[in-house]
C-alpha cells in the first residue's frame, strides 16, 4: 500500500501559506486516519511503470496545445475581470459607507476559475464572494444586489446589470457578462443558521472556502516558476473540459479538480514533478482507486484541515466519480487513440462513462454503481460475499 502523507509542501500548501483557523462548526469532524489507495505512479514495483514512464511524456505538448485551444482569449477575460472588478468596486462602496446597516459587509473578493486564470471557453460567468455580518435570507441577498445594481448606476449610468436571487446569493445579469455574488457569513455564526429561513449552511461553507482557495493559489503562483504554471493551468482546463463531457465527473467541484491536478502533477516520485501526461492520467487512477470514497486518507484540504479533498460530495457521488474515472482508466489503457479521445483531441463525442465502446477489439462497458441507499449502514462483518 502506498502512503501519500509525506511532509512536504508538494502534498499541502505553498510554503508561506497558512490558511484562517475559522471553520464552519457543522462540518469540522477530523478527517478519519483508516486507509490509503494504490497509487500506480509512486509504486516503484509495479509492471506497467516503465511502458507508462515512456508513453505518457508524448502527451506532453498535446495536453498544452488543448490546454490553450480551451484557453479564453485575452480580450474575453480582460473583459470578464474588468466587470467583476466593478462588481468588487461597488461592493467595497456599501461596506466603506455602510447604507444598509442591518446588513453589513466584512470582506469582498474574487474567487474561482478567473481568480486562477484557469477559465475555459466555458466559463461565462466570474464570481465574487462577499462576507456579511447578518445571516442571510433570500430577502437580503435581493436587498444588498439592488444596491449593488444602484452603486454600479451610480459609477456608470448605462449600467444594465440586474441581480437574480439564487441558492448560493444572487446572479448579477447584464450585457456585458455574469457574475455570481457568493454570499457567506463569519463560520461561528453557522450554528445560528434556519433552514428554509436562511441560505443553505453548505452552500455558505463553500462559498467561505473558496476565499481560502483563492489565496492559496495566489501564493502557490508566486512561490512556482512560470512553466509549471502554465503546464499546471493546461492541465486543470483538460480536465474541467473532461469534466464538462462526461457525465461521472460532474459532481466535482472546481477546487476537488483543481487540487487533485496539483498533487498529481507536483507529488511525484522521490517528491519529483511528473510529465504531464503522467498527470493526467494519474487524476483518474487516483480516484478510481478510491481517493475520494468515504474513510480514505489521502487527500486532505490543505486549506481546511479538518477536511479532506471532496468531502462536499455526497456517498451516491463519490461512488458515480469512482466509477467514471475506473471507465477511463480501462479505456487510457488500451493505447494512444483512448488516450487521445478522453482527451478530446481525436475520437467519438460520446459520453465514454455512459456507453459502451471498442478499442482495438477490446470492448469496455462502464462500471456499475455499488452504492445503495443504506448501504453504509451495514455492519463490515454482515454485507454478502
Amino acid at each position: 500500500m502506498v502512503h501519500s502523507n509525506r511532509g512536504n509542501y508538494r502534498h499541502g500548501a505553498p510554503r508561506g501559506y497558512r490558511p484562517p483557523v475559522q471553520d464552519f462548526p457543522p462540518f469540522s469532524a477530523p478527517v478519519n486516519q483508516i486507509k490509503s489507495v494504490y497509487d500506480l505512479t509512486l509504486d516503484g514495483s509495479n509492471l506497467a511503470k516503465s511502458k507508462n514512464s515512456a508513453t505518457d511524456p508524448q502527451f506532453d505538448k498535446e495536453i498544452l496545445d488543448r490546454g490553450a485551444n480551451l484557453t479564453p482569449s485575452v480580450e474575453y477575460q480582460t473583459r470578464v475581470i474588468q466587470y467583476a472588478k466593478k462588481v468588487i468596486v461597488a461592493l467595497e462602496k456599501e461596506r466603506e459607507e455602510h447604507t444598509l446597516p442591518e446588513i453589513g459587509i466584512s470582506y469582498v473578493g474574487l474567487v474561482g476559475s478567473f481568480a486562477t486564470e484557469t477559465s475555459t471557453h466555458s466559463s461565462d460567468k466570474s464570481d465574487v464572494v462577499v462576507q456579511v455580518n447578518i445571516l442571510p435570507s433570500y430577502e437580503t441577498t435581493a436587498e444588498l444586489g439592488r444596491k449593488l445594481v444602484e452603486n454600479m448606476k451610480l459609477a456608470d449610468p448605462k449600467e444594465t446589470g440586474e441581480p437574480l436571487p439564487t441558492d448560493y446569493g444572487c446572479l448579477l445579469l447584464s450585457h456585458i457578462c455574469q457574475v455570481r455574488i457568493l454570499f457567506t457569513i463569519n463560520p461561528h455564526d453557522a450554528a445560528k443558521l434556519e433552514p428554509g429561513l436562511h441560505l443553505d449552511v453548505k452552500q455558505m461553507m463553500l462559498n467561505y472556502f473558496a476565499i481560502r482557495h483563492a489565496a492559496w493559489f495566489s501564493e502557490m503562483s508566486r512561490n512556482m516558476p512560470q512553466d509549471f504554471q502554465q503546464e499546471y493551468r493546461a492541465l486543470v482546463r483538460v480536465l474541467k473540459d473532461v469534466r464538462s463531457r462526461y457525465k461521472n465527473f460532474k459532481p466535482m467541484s472546481l477546487w476537488t479538480l483543481q487540487y487533485i491536478s496539483f498533487y498529481c502533477l507536483v507529488h511525484g516520485p522521490n517528491r519529483q514533478k511528473v510529465s504531464l501526461g503522467t498527470a493526467f492520467r494519474r487524476f483518474f487512477e487516483l480516484i478510481a482507486s478510491g481517493a475520494l470514497l468515504p474513510k480514505v486518507s489521502v487527500l486532505n484540504d490543505p486549506t481546511a484541515p479538518n477536511h479532506r479533498i471532496g468531502f462536499d460530495l455526497s456517498l451516491e457521488e463519490m461512488d458515480t466519480v469512482c466509477i467514471g474515472a475506473q471507465t477511463i482508466v480501462r479505456i487510457l489503457a488500451t493505447g494512444s487513440d483512448g488516450y487521445r479521445t478522453v482527451l478530446g483531441i481525436q475520437g467519438t463525442p460520446a459520453d465514454l462513462t455512459q456507453t459502451i465502446s471498442t478499442w482495438n477489439g477490446i470492448e469496455i462497458k462502464p462500471g456499475v454503481e455499488a452504492y445503495k441507499e443504506g448501504c453504509m449502514d451495514i455492519p463490515a462483518d454482515k454485507i454478502p460475499v
